[in-house]
């Protein structure tokens, strides 16, 4: 006689909507935020930064008293709201906010006490092609966008320690933090490329500049490692380890050069630094997304990271001689006064919950960077174009420090 099996399996299972890699969101977590903020403040952050232009609607309904947020497709949260800002109960969080700080013991120590993680982005050494942040004209020296910040990263972490800061680097060497390979992705890979629409994924693809590659399953497998599964990583070092007041995340941009193996460079340079927020309807549709977006506001670091990100922006603008860039696109929101920061959702700003300044400086394929990056690390100053400069890591250093310098000495109590 047959027997029959059955196996049970939550509905709500098939109910998630997630990004690749992610875990299902613990919406219970958002429990100790309850009645720790006013309705009015809620919707103010939710519709002037984190959701603008109604992206949330379809899935947080708010009310007098509360928000009804969409946890999936059958489960719902309740946010209670404070009834007033002066009986909403304080904001569980690991981090402390610079005006909460204790007393700096002197204005030679701004920074005495604050945790700062030092997050240098991307990939170096052997990993820098895979995440095509790697270029070489010539015989040059080859222009790594993971070594560049790892260096930068190492030459601040001891100028920040002289101010008085406890600082951890989140990644202390060129290979990734996580213990995940490409190969290990070849089925979160294919079901990625099906969610975004590609029927017939590709076994395999011809070099960087195959056309194809994107819909190719080595392609997405290599993606997903260096660009999610590493992400993740980092973020459980910050959040789970360092618990920091601050993260700095490192960057240099690159504007489209041609091919691979004959890249070209271009006249532009700029600088802008991002915050977390502008999530757009399709971000927000996925459910650890919505909950990391929720999360974010109900922690409440835009205000630190908007205040910061400012002063540090206009450091480096002032340093560097760099104009802002400005996005034409509508995946990002201009912020503050500067004209140099941008709300935008991107994953490290989003997981690490706790304040995140994401600095992006330079473009690495201008002519101007690329001269003064094959100059190296020089001492003293050099004629650039007419313009005496420091070395470009000491330059990107110096602007960073300055403008922490005057946020914590502007914020914090003496």
């Amino acid at each position: 006689m047959a027997i029959l099996l059955f196996i049970f399996v939550p509905i709500a299972c098939f109910a998630q909507r997630l990004t690749p890699l992610s875990h299902s969101p613990d919406w219970d977590r958002l429990n100790r935020f309850q009645k720790t903020i006013t309705h009015d403040e809620f919707v103010d952050l939710l519709d002037s930064v984190y959701a603008p232009n109604g992206a949330g609607a379809q899935w947080i309904k708010v009310e007098a008293t509360q928000a009804v947020i969409q946890e999936n497709a059958s489960d719902r949260f309740v946010l209670q709201f404070a009834p007033s800002a002066e009986v909403s109960k304080t904001i569980p969080r690991y981090w402390t906010a610079a005006a909460s700080l204790t007393p700096i013991p002197n204005k030679e120590l701004p920074l005495s006490g604050v945790k700062i993680a030092i997050d240098p982005g991307h990939l170096g050494g052997i990993w820098a092609k895979m995440e095509e942040r790697w270029f070489q004209i010539g015989n040059s020296i080859p222009v790594t966008e993971g070594d560049l910040t790892l260096r930068v990263a190492q030459i601040l972490a001891p100028r920040l320690e002289n101010l008085g800061a406890k600082v951890s680097l989140v990644r202390s060497a060129p290979g990734p933090v996580t213990a995940v390979r490409p190969e290990t992705l070849k089925v979160e890979a294919e079901a990625s490329l099906r969610e975004r629409g590609v029927t017939n994924p590709l076994p395999s693809y011809q070099g960087p500049d195959d056309p194809n590659r994107e819909d190719s399953v080595p392609w997405e497998a290599d993606r997903l490692f260096y660009r999610v599964d590493e992400i993740h990583a980092r973020a459980e070092i910050v959040n789970e380890k360092l618990k920091p007041d601050l993260v700095l995340c490192l960057h240099f941009n690159a504007e489209p050069c041609g091919s691979t193996a004959q890249p070209v460079l271009v006249s532009v340079n700029h600088l802008h630094l991002l915050i977390n927020g502008a999530y757009s309807s399709d971000e927000l549709g996925f459910d650890d997304q919505r909950y990391a977006m929720l999360f974010k506001l109900l922690n409440r670091t835009y205000p630190e990271e908007l205040a910061c990100s400012e002063y540090v922006a206009g450091s480096m603008a002032a340093i560097t001689g760099l104009p802002a860039y400005r996005y034409t696109n509508s995946n990002a929101k201009s912020m503050g006064n500067s004209g140099y920061v941008w709300a935008r959702d991107l994953l490290a700003n989003r997981l690490y919950q706790c304040p995140v300044i994401f600095i992006e400086a330079y473009v690495m394929n201008s002519e101007e960077f690329f001269a003064r990056f094959q100059a190296g690390e020089y001492e003293g100053l050099r004629n650039f174009g007419g313009v005496l400069r420091r070395n470009i890591f000491q330059e990107y250093v110096e602007g960073v420090v300055e403008g922490l310098k005057a946020y914590f000495l502007s914020t914090r109590k003496s």
